[in-house]
C-alpha cells in the first residue's frame, strides 16, 4: 500500500464462527483477524491478496462458510476461492456463476436465468423447446467442480438457510393466457405461463446429481422469489441474516417496535419459548452476527456515529455485554495495492464540489458548502451546512470520492443527497457535547 495513506487498522464487517475460531471480515480489504473465542484474544490474521477485488458496480461480495473457512468470491466471473487459517487453500472457476451457500458437501454457485417472453399466436401451442436444462454447480471434495442439473424450465430464486437451499423453479404444467397492455386492454397473442415451486434442497447431504421435484420435498410455506430480509429492520425470527443458531441455542436479533432506534436481542435454548437472554442496546445498529461457543458476536454501529464505524460487541447468556478489541488491529501490510492516480481526478472533484455546493438536499438546513479536504485517494469532501434545530452549531459531513483502491465511487452526488437529507430530516446527528469549536462532524 502506498505509504502516503498511513497505516490501515481493521474495520470490522462480518463475523463467522469456523475453524475453531471466530472470524472478524474487514469491509473493505481481504483480510480477516482470528480471535480466540475464550480468551477474545487476536490469534492471528488470514489475508488473501491473491484474490482480485471486485470491479466498481459489480455488487456485494459474496461470502459463505463451511467447517473449515470461508468461501469468497468478490465478482461473478472470477474466481472462487477457499480461505483457510493460512490462507488461500483452493481455488475454483465457476463459469459466470456465483456463490450462494456452502455446507459440508460444499460451495454451491447459481446463475439466474429468465425466460425470453414465449408469445404464441393460439393457446394450444406448446412451449419453445429449452437448449439446455438449468443447473447449478457445486465444489467437488478432491478438486473441480460439477454440474447439478435442474428439471425445471428455470431457476428463478435461490436462498438458502442453515441447513437447506430453497430453489423457487418454473416448471409443468403450463399454460397461455391472452396478453393485455398496462391499462389491462388486449393485445396480440398468447403468453406462456408456467407453474412454480420451492424446492428444499439438504446443504450437508452429499449433492445430487439431479434436482426434480419427484426427489425433494415443495417449501410450502415458501414463495418463488426472493424474501425482503433487508427491507425489513424490525425483530423476526424468521429472518435468517438476523440469527445464529449455536447447537440447541438459537439468538434472534431486530429492531424493537415499541422502542425508537433500539435493536433487541434474545436467545432461547430447545424449545421453551420463553427466551433465556434479553437484551435492548439503544441506538445501536446491527449489520451481521454470528454465535459459537456459547457467545454471540454482533458487528455494530452506533446510529448517530456512523463515522465512527463498525465494533465487534460479545455477549453470553449472563446478558452481559462488552465491545472486543478490534480497532487496533493493524492490516496494513495486508491490504491490497493502490491504483494509478485517474487522470481525471481533478475535473471530478471540482464536478463534486459543484454539485454539493449550495444543494438543498433537506428543507431544515440552509447555508451548505463544499470543500476538498485532504490527498488522493483518501481526501474526502467536507460538506459544511447549518440545521435549524442546531442554533449556533455548524454540521459537517465527510464524503468519500475514490475507495481504497482507487476506483472512482460513482453516483456521488445522489446517494450523498438521499443520505443528507434522511440523516436531516431525522436529526441522526451525534450529541451537541461532542461539538468542537461549534462544529458538530456529522
Amino acid at each position: 500500500m502506498s505509504a502516503h495513506l498511513g497505516r490501515r487498522f481493521l474495520r470490522p464487517r462480518y463475523v463467522f464462527f469456523t475453524a475453531a475460531h471466530l472470524w472478524v471480515v474487514d469491509e473493505r480489504q481481504p483480510v480477516a483477524a482470528l480471535i480466540d473465542p475464550h480468551t477474545e484474544s487476536l490469534a492471528g490474521l488470514v489475508a488473501w491478496t491473491d484474490l482480485p477485488p471486485a470491479l466498481p458496480g459489480s455488487g456485494p461480495v459474496q461470502i459463505a462458510a463451511d467447517e473449515s473457512g470461508l468461501w469468497i468470491q468478490n465478482r461473478r466471473d472470477g474466481p472462487l476461492v477457499h480461505i483457510g487459517t493460512d490462507g488461500i487453500d483452493r481455488s475454483e472457476y465457476t463459469e459466470g456463476h456465483h456463490l450462494i451457500g456452502a455446507g459440508r458437501a460444499g460451495a454451491w454457485c447459481m446463475t439466474t436465468t429468465r425466460r425470453n417472453n414465449d408469445i404464441a399466436p393460439s393457446s394450444d401451442i406448446p412451449p419453445r423447446t429449452l437448449r439446455r436444462k438449468p443447473a447449478l454447480l457445486v465444489t467437488k471434495q478432491g478438486g473441480g467442480m460439477r454440474r447439478v442439473e435442474v428439471d425445471a424450465a428455470a431457476i428463478v430464486s435461490v436462498e438458502f438457510d442453515e441447513s437447506s437451499l430453497y430453489l423457487g423453479v418454473e416448471h409443468d404444467p403450463w399454460e397461455r393466457v391472452p396478453r393485455v397492455d398496462g391499462a389491462g386492454g388486449k393485445r396480440a397473442g398468447f403468453e406462456l405461463r408456467y407453474s412454480s415451486s420451492v424446492l428444499q434442497i439438504p446443504l450437508h447431504d452429499p449433492p445430487p446429481q439431479r434436482i426434480d421435484r419427484d426427489t425433494y420435498p415443495h417449501a410450502e410455506n415458501r414463495k418463488v422469489g426472493y424474501t425482503s430480509e433487508y427491507a425489513d429492520a424490525s425483530y423476526n425470527e424468521n429472518h435468517r441474516r438476523k440469527r445464529a443458531f449455536d447447537g440447541d441455542v438459537r439468538w434472534y436479533w431486530g429492531k424493537d417496535p415499541s422502542t425508537r432506534g433500539a435493536t433487541i436481542v434474545r436467545s432461547l435454548r430447545g424449545e421453551d419459548p420463553s427466551p433465556v437472554t434479553t437484551l435492548m442496546l439503544p441506538g445501536i445498529d446491527v449489520a451481521h452476527g454470528v454465535a459459537g461457543g456459547g457467545r454471540l458476536w454482533l458487528v455494530a454501529r452506533t446510529a448517530t456515529r456512523p463515522a465512527v464505524g463498525r465494533s465487534v460487541l460479545s455477549t453470553g447468556f449472563d446478558g452481559g455485554i462488552h465491545s472486543l478489541i478490534t480497532g487496533g488491529i493493524d492490516i496494513t501490510d495486508r491490504c491490497w495495492p493502490v491504483g494509478p492516480e485517474p487522470l481525471d481526478r481533478h475535473g471530478y472533484v471540482q464536478y463534486c464540489l459543484r454539485g454539493l455546493d449550495r444543494m438543498q438536499f433537506s428543507d431544515k438546513v440552509d447555508q451548505v458548502s463544499a470543500t476538498y479536504v485532504g490527498q488522493w485517494p483518501s481526501g474526502r469532501i467536507h460538506v459544511r451546512f447549518r440545521h435549524r434545530d442546531y442554533p449556533g452549531l455548524v454540521l459537517t459531513a465527510r464524503l468519500n470520492l475514490y475507495d481504497e483502491q482507487g476506483n472512482r465511487l460513482d453516483n456521488l452526488l445522489s446517494y450523498a443527497s438521499a443520505e443528507l437529507g434522511e440523516q436531516a430530516d431525522t436529526r441522526a446527528y451525534p450529541p451537541v457535547s461532542e461539538a468542537i469549536a461549534r462544529v458538530l462532524h456529522v
